[in-house]
């Protein structure tokens, strides 16, 4: 490669290393100061945390507790019969064994 070339090329590399350099500098700051806001966030977090603790009473609920939980909401919501799934079979004693339930929209038909 003739001598030209190359010092086109390195100069290139060098504006190239340069822009590179910044944008690390640019990253770096810019981590810092989202670090900043997360520490401040989660900080305040804790402290709002804290204050629902003390003004909910002394039992606190558990993640353990919540999650006992789901399973009956299920419960309750199939004893009220609001949680048919899409074409779910049900049996039915008075009339035959089994029955197939749709759930279909409810919407008045609309006249042109």
């Amino acid at each position: 490669m003739p001598l030209e070339s190359l010092n086109t090329l390195l100069k290139q590399l060098e504006k190239e290393k340069w822009s590179l350099e910044n944008q690390v500098k640019d990253y770096t700051l810019r981590l810092e100061q989202e670090s900043k806001v997360y520490h401040k966030t989660n900080s305040e977090r804790h402290t709002y945390l804290a204050e629902m603790s003390q003004v909910t009473g002394p039992h606190p609920v558990s993640k353990r507790q919540q999650i006992d939980q789901l399973p009956r909401m299920k419960e309750n919501l199939m004893k009220t019969g609001r949680a048919y799934a899409v074409n779910q079979k049900i049996e039915s004693g008075k009339k035959g064994p089994v029955k197939k339930v749709t759930r279909t929209s409810h919407l008045p038909k609309l006249n042109p």
